[in-house]
């Protein structure tokens, strides 16, 4: 292994960077600036999806303290496009166009056009800032478009896509620098809305054919890496990419979840672990999906256990919890959280104790399905939908329990950050997390996953017999998990 030096350049490539983010980029991004800032590291983020704005992700992070001045971005797109956001005036289109009889609907700002009578284009312009953001030919006389032309906040057009007729299905995507000129091209199938058959990216003054997608961020990697530090991979989609690319740079890759949901290996991990010979790590968030590895035949040496952690900026007092009648939910609200577990245990709990209550935090896709059990079940008196928050302490402060029925998880991470609250878990007994952060009777309960009935026994259990002075193991914090990372680059 080599030593990690301050004069080194390290990566970080992951698929994407949202303004507003869940658990695995919150813990890319807590790791890459605790590395940065402990052992004087520099590191780039690189990202692999499209986005023509990126810079407002940019400047959001650092405006929160997200990254510090030894971090910076770069995107695969815009390395190639040599997009910089320095933009001088921004370019405005007016709603009318010449020649064009316009419909508007000024509720979604989108703006219908007509022809000779017949329905031929539609523009959209951004609801916050009313700049330009697609405009559409369509099929004559139908709903469907026939090419989209995309525009970033400065106004200019970046990307063009063509559609199979009467499909959403595109056919081929071409992508412009900001003089206008075309600088990638990918051809699609038009069987599915994503399928890339081929590329054709221009660079250096040639004209790189590129397989697909993955080989495109292959070709990217050689190009914007650099050897002699490390290159971390949290995305599973990018493992084969950075595996297969000639640069020098150790290979470090984060499993974030579950490589075993439904009783083999995940497609996604597939790829990294049938060729994890070829990575200089592995780094895992538990022991038990680092013994679930070595059973699959993975080298001892190429793996290692480091958990997330939480920093000890605030501290816990378990005799400052003044216990209200409520247990809690944090999370996004997909179909791997089964939220509706906990809805339908807590109903038949609060047939029993009708002055106790729920209360959900976070969104997703199924947040509307919850709402609509909740009603069906009649327990809006009960269980509260509360949206999302960004203070968990507040939220665990004064909980008699959180709940958790997950069907996997790569760690777990709410379950941590309630036990730093002294916030005792009742969790399913999934992969992976509770098994190593939860020790029954002493800071939560592990139950029998799937298991509805047995929940809302243990809620019970839980009302009755209150768990107190709950604490987060020493190996979660900070001081921890930087001396393993300290070791594993060779600051120690």
């Amino acid at each position: 292994m080599k030593m990690v030096t301050e004069n080194k350049m390290n990566y970080v490539v992951t698929s994407i960077l949202r303004l507003e983010f869940g658990g695995r980029t919150k813990a890319l991004i807590q790791r890459t600036k605790n590395l940065s800032e402990h052992f004087n590291l520099e590191f780039t983020l690189v990202t692999t999806n499209y986005n023509a704005n990126y810079n407002k992700v940019y400047r959001h992070y650092y405006d929160k303290g997200y990254a510090n001045e030894k971090i910076g971005f770069e995107n695969v797109y815009d390395y190639f496009s040599g997009r910089d956001y320095k933009n001088g005036e921004t370019v405005e289109y007016p709603i009318e166009i010449p020649g064009y009889t316009v419909k508007p609907n000024e509720k979604n700002h989108t703006y219908k056009y007509y022809k000779n009578g017949q329905y031929v284009r539609m523009r959209t312009y951004d609801q916050a800032t009313g700049k330009l953001k697609f405009d559409d030919v369509m099929f004559p006389g139908t709903n469907h478009r026939k090419i989209r032309y995309e525009y970033n906040d400065f106004g200019i057009c970046h990307r063009k896509i063509v559609y199979k007729p009467n499909t959403s299905n595109k056919l081929e995507e071409v992508f412009y620098d900001d003089q206008g000129k075309i600088y990638l091209s990918f051809s699609h199938t038009g069987e599915d809305e994503n399928s890339i058959w081929h590329g054709d990216l221009l660079h250096n003054n040639k004209i790189i054919a590129l397989k697909d997608e993955k080989d495109f961020f292959r070709y990217a990697f050689e190009h914007i890496l650099q050897a002699g530090g490390v290159t971390f991979c949290d995305a599973r989609i990018l493992d084969q990419s950075l595996l297969t690319c000639n640069v020098e740079t150790e290979k470090y890759f984060i499993l974030h979840n579950s490589h075993n949901v439904t009783g083999e290996i995940s497609k996604t991990y597939r790829y990294l672990i049938e060729h994890a010979n070829k990575a200089d790590k592995i780094i895992v968030l538990t022991q038990e999906q680092l013994n679930d590895l070595l059973d699959l035949g993975i080298d001892s040496a190429r793996m290692t256990v480091i958990p997330h952690s939480m920093d000890t900026v605030e501290t816990i007092d378990s005799a400052s919890r003044k216990l209200e009648k409520k247990f809690v939910f944090i999370g996004r609200i997909v179909p791997q959280k089964q939220v509706h577990h906990i809805v339908h245990a807590f109903s038949k709990v609060a047939e029993k104790y009708p002055d106790y209550w729920l209360e959900i935090y976070g969104d997703g896709k199924e947040a509307e399905d919850v709402s609509q059990l909740i009603q069906e079940l009649k327990a809006e008196e009960h269980v509260k939908m509360m949206g999302r928050t960004d203070n968990i302490r507040s939220v665990f402060q004064n909980a008699i329990a959180s709940l958790i029925s997950s069907h996997y998880e790569g760690f777990g991470l709410v379950i941590m950050e309630s036990l730093h609250y002294g916030c005792p878990v009742i969790s399913y007994n999934f992969k992976y997390g509770p098994k190593d952060l939860l020790t029954d009777g002493e800071n939560g309960y592990i139950i029998e996953k799937d298991n509805i009935e047995l929940l809302a026994d243990t809620i019970i259990r839980m009302i009755e017999n209150p768990i107190t002075d709950v604490k987060l193991s020493d190996e979660y914090y900070l001081s921890s998990t930087i001396e393993k990372w300290g070791r594993l680059l060779g600051q120690q």
